[in-house]
């Protein structure tokens, strides 16, 4: 409560959070009280400064993630600048996949950005609604990428999306179609083993739910996957304006979007295409959905990729999807 009380305004912010839990309404001096239970938090903005402190307590360490890039970036955001200005050495060191390359198919699929403002309501069933142009564009690579061989994870920007995204898929491909939801751990788990068990299947989740990082899908467990548009949190969320107005203090305005909404929205992206390849025998098919990722376009995002996926990472359009599918998977072989 001290810290809560304390701690300054431009790199932490204070919420007052209400968890539902009824209670025996003896005793209580608020009606909200019988519902609710308050609680304290302190959300740090800027964990940089944070990370320093105990850094320097260290004699050494690593840090290792294969979705560090932008490494100055990193660095920056993670106190290791700070730390090095105050004389401790820092070095990066960055390496490519040691796999096959022939094992891999790498595409940025150049579509028109995926965003709120072109893609409408996906509940919506008006003409400007569900079925504008820019999601009749969706559809075909969506339905495209689910009919490759196999296990095939597709990767939406929300839960909301990835629930359309589902719907219509299960109409229009034989295999079953999974869709993930914001749910308890439990759930989770149940649907991998769904996903895993037997014969290809689709699974349409969020690209900021629990099933795009830290899980696993070693073997036959993951043959394809797509992400769909650049996974940007809500920016007008009382969190995400903070952690802006704090990243602005600290680096300036105009590196202040880059910092704490681009660049973690890529590292989404990239966590998500990750899971496909992860042994030297394994074989896998990676697309990055939209625009944005493409080279040279507006607003792209191309350069926050690693300086390898940028080299190995080619483009196509749309209505080239499909043959290039059937191209990959005839020259090393159809999983079931």
């Amino acid at each position: 409560m001290g810290r809560w009380w304390e701690r300054d305004h431009a790199s932490y912010l204070r919420e007052v959070e209400l968890d539902y839990s009824p209670a025996d309404e003896r005793g209580i001096e608020e009606p909200w009280q019988a519902q609710y239970t308050a609680g304290l938090v302190l959300f740090e903005c800027m964990p940089g400064e944070t990370l320093r402190e105990i850094f320097e307590g260290l004699g050494g360490g690593v840090l290792m993630s294969a979705t560090l890039e932008p490494l100055d970036v990193f660095a920056e955001v993670a106190g290791l600048e700070a730390l090095r200005s105050g004389g401790r050495p820092v070095v990066e060191r960055s390496y490519g996949l040691s796999f096959p390359p022939g094992n891999r198919a790498s595409w940025l699929v150049d579509a028109t950005p995926f965003t709120a403002r072109n893609r409408g309501d996906p509940d919506d069933n008006t003409d400007s609604g569900t079925w504008n142009r820019t999601r009749d564009e969706y559809a075909l690579v969506l339905r495209t990428l689910a009919r490759s061989p196999g296990n095939v994870l597709l990767a939406m920007p929300n839960y909301r999306e990835a629930r359309w995204a589902g719907e219509y898929l299960a109409d229009v491909v034989e295999k079953p179609v999974l869709v993930d939801e914001s749910s308890s751990n439990e759930a989770t788990e149940q649907l991998k083993r769904r996903f895993f068990d037997g014969a290809g299947k689709v699974l349409v989740t969020s690209t900021r739910g629990t099933l795009t990082e830290g899980v696993d899908y070693d073997g036959d467990k993951l043959h394809c996957c797509g992400v769909v548009g650049v996974p940007l949190v809500n920016i007008g969320s009382p969190r995400v304006r903070a952690v802006r107005r704090a990243y602005a203090d600290a680096f300036g305005p105009d590196r202040a979007f880059e910092y704490a909404l681009t660049v973690p929205a890529v590292r989404r992206a990239r966590q998500a295409i990750g899971r496909v390849v992860r042994g030297p025998g394994e074989v896998g098919v990676r697309a990055l959905v939209g625009r944005r990722y493409v080279p040279g376009e507006r607003h792209s995002v191309h350069a926050y990729l690693s300086p390898a996926e940028r080299e190995e990472f080619l483009r196509l359009t749309p209505e080239f999807l499909s043959g290039k599918l059937s191209e990959f998977w005839d020259e090393h072989g159809r999983p079931f």
